[in-house]
């Protein structure tokens, strides 16, 4: 794969049919497009994930031959499947194709309905029916049992993810999570093709994004627990699922993932040491709910728009300052003396997590926030493991394991269900996905039969 003397790779044209190519998203080192096939019989789209496999044209650590191989040896039903790839030798281009699957969890997190209560005639939230109650917190349970399974697979493998975050993981209509994604991949197993080798002292810290990064990663460390920081990332999407809604103008140019930052807000300033509780829904007062020029957001748990530094003290605002006792090791740190930061305490997780489940429901309230804090802990090694957290009592009390037909169920009590009071995960979690727009691409080309 990628040597100009092999013989000659099939043509991207000769695959699929290029008039139906849609570019579905990019960055500066790849970009994927959904296409057809010319083959008729296969009726379902792909997404082609393409990059140059030159380090002139890549940025250290992306590296898609790298993530191609990784793919190649990975066999879970919560990972993302290859199913073919092509390699461009004039243009050093990989190009590698995978099943086109159309939501992510951060589209389920961005719906007002996904909360456990709703708009009260005054504004003010009220809680919800026990039913609409129970289909959150039946999705809340699958997608985040769904996502520790890739993850504990994918570290029982050798292989640290490095960039969980809600739009890395893709859901199908069905429910069924798919981890994708692993441009940034680091593995224990080196291969001579690597553009960006990273030997255990010479590892990239700048991976993960935005609000999902580990702290560790913010001051410099090159020799650092992989699989620890995917946990810290895993705790912070998990946390994102309790954090308040934000409405947002819809024009509003946003970066991606780096977190949330409004000049409008009621919020606590840099200085104030205890935060008010937040409130389920925040409506900047400048915005109106019933405006069509307005969408709804996930507020990430750390605020990510002032960079790294900024990053550092928004978690510290919510675990307090490192100390010799919260992280022994914090001042071995590259970079953790180069800026002194202000003493501050740790707060009640809590009250920054104003959709966890009402405590009148039941033990899931103390379930989610105690799963969260487990992974949200400063010292690498004391944070809890993917494959523990799959036993952690989240799933096994409370509300039925609901997960989508199919599912393997070798390693699952009967806590483990496909139906919950007449109705499937589909049916439950219908209501949190976005409308599908009309869209003339969403249909195979007209071709002729040949």
């Amino acid at each position: 794969m990628g040597d100009v003397d092999e013989p000659a790779w099939p043509l991207l044209q000769e695959v699929f049919d290029i008039d139906s190519f849609n570019t579905i998203a990019e960055s500066v080192v790849s970009f994927v497009t959904r296409a057809w096939f010319h083959d008729t019989a296969r009726k379902s789209p792909v997404a082609i994930k393409s990059a140059s496999t030159h380090p002139k044209f890549s940025k250290q650590p992306h590296d898609i031959g790298k993530e191609l191989r990784i793919l190649l040896n990975l066999n879970h039903v919560n990972v993302i499947e290859v199913l073919g790839y092509t390699f461009e030798p004039p243009t050093s281009t990989l190009h590698f194709w995978m099943p086109f699957i159309p939501y992510n969890i951060h589209e389920v997190l961005s719906c007002p309905g996904f909360s456990p209560y709703t708009f009260g005639s005054d504004g003010k939230p009220e809680e919800s029916s026990p039913d609409h109650i129970s289909s959150v917190l039946l999705v809340t349970k699958s997608l985040a049992y769904q996502t520790l399974s890739a993850i504990s697979y994918v570290h029982s493998q050798g292989v640290a993810h490095r960039d969980i975050k809600p739009r890395n993981l893709l859901l199908t209509p069905d429910g069924l999570v798919k981890l994708i994604d692993f441009g940034v991949a680091w593995s224990e197993k080196a291969d001579e093709r690597d553009l960006w080798p990273e030997p255990r002292a010479g590892m990239c810290f700048d991976v993960a994004t935005g609000p999902y990064r580990a702290p560790e990663l913010l001051f410099g460390a090159t020799d650092y627990d992989p699989y620890a920081s995917d946990l810290w990332s895993f705790g912070a999407l998990l946390a994102e699922f309790f954090t308040p809604l934000r409405l947002r103008p819809a024009y509003e140019d946003e970066d991606e993932d780096l977190g949330y930052s409004s000049d409008d807000d009621d919020t606590e300033s840099d200085t104030e040491m205890q935060p008010p509780a937040k409130l389920p829904f925040t409506i900047p007062k400048r915005l109106n709910v019933d405006s069509p020029d307005v969408e709804w957001s996930r507020d990430p748990l750390y605020d990510a728009s002032r960079g790294a530094i900024g990053l550092a003290f928004s978690i510290f605002k919510v675990h307090g300052t490192p100390t010799e006792e919260t992280w022994p090791t914090f001042k071995k740190l590259p970079d953790a003396q180069k800026v002194t930061f202000v003493q501050v305490p740790s707060v009640d997780l809590s009250r920054l997590l104003p959709n966890l489940p009402p405590q009148e429901t039941g033990s899931e309230h103390s379930d989610c926030l105690d799963l969260v804090s487990k992974f949200l802990v400063y010292p690498p090694e004391r944070r809890l493991r993917a494959q523990h957290a799959l036993s952690h009592t989240l799933f096994k009390r409370g509300l039925p394991l609901l997960l989508p037909q199919g599912y393997p169920r070798d390693k699952l009590d009967n806590r483990a269900v496909e139906n919950w009071e007449g109705r499937g995960l589909p049916d439950i979690l219908a209501p949190y996905l976005p409308r599908q727009q009309p869209d003339p691409d969403d249909d195979p080309p007209n071709r002729e039969d040949v």
